[in-house]
């Protein structure tokens, strides 16, 4: 269960939400950076779709979970690549949460949509710059369920027993299943525009200059 504003875990120092935000922001600049150094272009674009996804989940926020993220990181892993897609996760995710909610919380939900965006990347979800629909709607309906139950391992604590937590696991079933049925209007109406967008612009970096030209941004 992921409810999109509330607490999800215990509450932290300033100091221990500096030092997860630091992880995690050096973790997804590892990704992005490693092995090569991206074009400038290339990060405008994975840049600008991260923050329409960040400002989605702040948008959606008054309907808990409903989470297009998690189709979003299936579709940029499946397109860009693992490295890429999960960068892009983890700063989605800490954007949303400077205006949502940041804590323990965050650790979960990064590492979450960074393993989605993995698996978006291995599972062929993209084929061929196409939508496999069947395999996204599939994947995506697996994924928001799997990645409820690992958030929802924020909210353990020493003292919580395994019966409370079953019952907390229970109590959020409808909304996981809420973020099952986000993720598949989400694979259906927004994957398809996501995925020719981010093409488009592939192809357009990857084109090269006409002789004569000057690319001011390889400057």
């Amino acid at each position: 269960m992921v409810l999109t504003g509330g607490v999800h875990g215990p509450t932290l120092s300033p100091i221990e939400s500096l030092a997860i935000n630091t992880l995690l922001i050096g973790a997804a600049f590892f990704l992005l950076l490693k092995p090569n150094l991206e074009s400038r272009r290339s990060v405008l674009m994975l840049s600008s779709i991260t923050l329409a996804a960040a400002a989605s989940r702040v948008a959606l926020e008054p309907f808990p979970n409903v989470q297009p993220l998690t189709v979003m990181c299936l579709v940029v892993g499946g397109t860009l690549g693992a490295r890429r897609g999960m960068a892009f996760a983890v700063i989605a995710t800490l954007l949303s949460n400077l205006v949502l909610s940041n804590g323990w919380w965050t650790l979960f939900q990064a590492s979450g949509w960074a393993l989605i965006a993995l698996a978006g990347s291995k599972l062929a979800v993209v084929s061929e710059n196409k939508i496999q629909m069947k395999r996204l709607v599939l994947v995506s309906a697996i994924s928001s369920l799997l990645f409820g139950w690992w958030v929802s391992l924020s909210i353990w604590t020493p003292g919580m027993g395994a019966f409370e937590f079953a019952i907390y696991l229970l109590n959020g079933l409808p909304f996981d299943a809420m973020h099952v049925l986000a993720s598949i209007v989400s694979a259906v109406w927004i994957a398809p525009w996501l995925c020719d967008l981010i093409h488009e612009e592939v192809v357009l970096f990857d084109t090269p200059s006409p002789v004569g030209e000057v690319d001011v941004s390889n400057r």
